[in-house]
């Protein structure tokens, strides 16, 4: 009987030691999906947006409202001195403020160029706009192209933008352009355009072309 009881014993023992293996024993590894590594650091910026276009010297507007061959900004702004009476001179602009930059590539190489729109004031309301184009050469601005844009709806500047690596321009008014007609296009008040016109221009290597007709669309003014 005590042999009996003993091998009962080893038996059991042997089976729950079994069971404790088979428990232990890991499963089949499940699958790990890894994804890509992903850069958690912005792209570096483009070079030309590290100009300070507000603390900058231009060459002459082309809309001829100030009488200076260069025109200094100094945190976005020029103002003209005043005279011992308190008045600014008649010769020249009141003031010089920037009111937009802009970036896109328009020369089709990958690299973004700036569009710097400028807005002189000497009286009145007229609000025409004097556009600079910039790249980036050795490191420096360089000029491509300026130009003047018309009066709000008369030609007033709507929209600039690079896009599929050329130039793209809408003033309002139909059928205005740069170099072109941009004033009395068409029957309406200076604050409220009905229509505007979007032109393309291929950079050459040395200066904007354009390309095909203007296209005009219908403004709706946004309430």
């Amino acid at each position: 009987m005590r042999v009996f009881i003993c091998l009962a014993i080893a038996i059991f023992s042997v089976a729950c030691d079994r069971k404790s293996h088979v428990a232990s024993t890991p499963s089949a590894s499940p699958s790990v999906t890894t994804s890509a590594p992903t850069n958690a650091q912005s792209q570096p910026m483009s070079p030309i947006r590290q100009i300070d276009f507000d603390n900058f010297t231009y060459s002459y507007l082309p809309t001829g409202k100030c009488s200076m061959h260069k025109v200094r900004l100094i945190n976005g702004r020029y103002d003209a001195p005043k005279n011992i009476a308190g008045s600014r001179p008649a010769i020249d602009c009141w003031s010089v403020a920037m009111a937009n930059v802009m970036y896109g590539d328009v020369t089709d190489d990958g690299e973004e160029e700036a569009f710097v729109e400028l807005y002189a004031e000497f009286g009145g309301t007229e609000a025409s706009s004097d556009v600079y184009i910039y790249t980036l050469k050795g490191g420096k601005p360089r000029l491509l192209w300026k130009f003047a844009t018309g009066d709000r709806a008369d030609g007033g500047l709507r929209r600039i933008a690079g896009e599929d690596g050329k130039l793209v321009v809408e003033l309002f008014g139909v059928g205005t352009a740069i170099g072109k007609k941009l004033y009395g296009t068409e029957d309406t008040g200076a604050c409220c355009p009905k229509h505007f016109t979007r032109s393309w221009y291929r950079w050459t290597g040395t200066r904007f072309k354009p390309e095909g007709p203007g296209e005009v669309f219908e403004h709706k003014s946004v309430s």
